[in-house]
C-alpha cells in the first residue's frame, strides 16, 4: 500500500507542478459498454463446481453472461502535450485480449521513442479455491491479492521495436494445500519484446516473443514460460481489426507431489478485435466485437482447459 501511495503523490506532484488549473481540452478517452459470453472448463476457476471428485481429467463446462465496461481516459501535460497521466485498459491490451487496469505516466520523446510506466492494482487479484486438490469436501474460496508494475518502451527511435517488462507479486489469503510444493504465494518477471511492421498503408503485422519466470513459493508451483505471438491489424474506411494468435510452453521447476511428474503445458491463444467507426451514422460511436478462445493442453490431465469469450458492445471516444 506504501507503494500505491508513492506513485500516487508522484502522479498529483506532476500535476501539480505543470497545469495549475484544469484543461477540458487535454482530457481524452473512450468508454466501451458491452455484454460479454465466458466459457470455461477449468479445475482451478472458481466458477467450476466446488465438489471435485476425480483429480485426473477436466472440469465441467460452466457458462457466463456479463457486463463488460471498460474504459480509459487521459489527460495531456506540458505546453507541447507530450506527457500524459493516464487510468483504465489500453487499446492495444485489449486487441490481443488483455483485460489490465493501469495506473500510469507516458512521456513521448522527440526521438519517437514513448516511456510508458504503469501500476497494475488489480491484475493479480480475485478468488481461487483454498484446495483446489479437496477431493473430500466441497472447496472453499479464498482471496488472493497482489498488484504489478509495468514499464514499456513503445516505438524505440521510430524503429517498430517496443520492449514491455513487469513485476507482480500475489498472496493467497488462507493457503490450504497441504503439499507446500505446490504453495501459490509468487513473485513474478516478465518480458515482451515486440516489432511492429506494415505490410501495405492500412495494414501490418506485429510480432513478439515473451518470457515470464513465475516464482512462487512452492517449487513445483514455480514455472518458466516461453511465448510467441503475432498480430496481423487492418483498417479499410470505417472498419479495423485485429487477429492474434499465440502459442506458449510452460515448464514447472519439480515433481508435482500429487500426480508424481514435472507439470508441462502448451497453450494456444486465438483473438479477434473487431470495430465499425461512426456506427449508425454516430459521431465518435462505434461497434465493437470481441472474440476468443485459448486452448491449454498438459501432461497433467487435472489442468487442462478450454476458455471461450465473445463480446459486443458500444464504444464512445472523447
Amino acid at each position: 500500500m506504501k507503494k500505491f501511495n508513492v506513485i500516487t503523490l508522484a502522479v498529483a506532484s506532476t500535476l501539480s507542478t505543470t497545469a495549475f488549473a484544469f484543461d477540458a481540452s487535454r482530457l481524452s478517452g473512450e468508454l466501451f459498454i458491452g455484454t460479454g459470453y465466458f466459457s470455461t472448463n477449468s479445475n482451478l476457476s472458481t466458477e467450476s463446481d466446488a465438489r471435485l471428485t476425480d483429480l485426473n481429467r477436466k472440469g465441467s463446462s460452466n457458462d457466463e453472461v456479463m457486463v463488460m465496461p471498460l474504459g480509459s481516459v487521459s489527460y495531456d501535460l506540458g505546453q507541447q502535450r507530450n506527457h500524459r497521466v493516464y487510468l483504465g485498459t489500453s487499446r492495444d491490451d485489449l486487441a490481443v485480449g488483455d483485460l489490465a487496469f493501469e495506473i500510469g505516466y507516458q512521456y513521448d520523446f522527440a526521438n519517437g521513442t514513448q516511456l510508458d510506466i504503469a501500476f497494475l492494482p488489480t491484475v493479480m487479484s480475485g478468488e481461487v479455491w483454498a484446495n483446489p486438490y479437496d477431493t473430500t469436501n466441497a472447496r472453499t474460496k479464498e482471496d488472493i491479492e497482489g498488484y504489478a508494475y509495468r514499464v514499456k518502451l513503445n516505438n524505440l527511435m521510430n524503429t517498430g521495436f517496443s520492449l514491455d517488462m513487469a513485476y507482480a507479486t500475489s498472496e493467497v489469503d488462507n493457503e490450504r494445500i497441504e503439499h507446500q510444493s505446490l504453495h501459490r504465494d509468487s513473485d513474478t518477471y516478465y518480458m515482451k519484446a515486440s516489432y511492429r511492421s506494415m505490410l501495405t498503408p492500412a495494414s501490418g503485422l506485429v510480432t513478439a516473443i515473451a518470457y515470464t519466470h513465475h516464482d512462487a513459493e512452492g517449487k513445483a508451483a514455480t514455472y518458466d514460460q516461453y511465448k510467441a505471438e503475432v498480430t496481423y491489424f487492418m483498417q479499410s474506411n470505417a472498419h479495423s481489426l485485429a487477429l492474434t494468435g499465440s502459442y506458449a510452453y510452460r515448464e514447472y521447476d519439480a515433481i508435482n507431489p500429487i500426480f508424481n511428474k514435472e507439470r508441462q503445458d502448451d497453450s494456444y491463444k486465438l483473438f479477434l478485435a473487431y470495430e465499425k467507426s461512426n456506427f449508425m451514422g454516430w459521431d465518435n460511436w462505434s461497434l465493437v466485437s470481441f472474440t476468443g478462445a485459448k486452448i491449454t493442453s498438459s501432461n497433467i490431465n487435472f489442468y487442462e482447459s478450454d476458455e471461450y469469450l465473445a463480446s459486443i458492445g458500444l464504444n464512445y471516444k472523447f
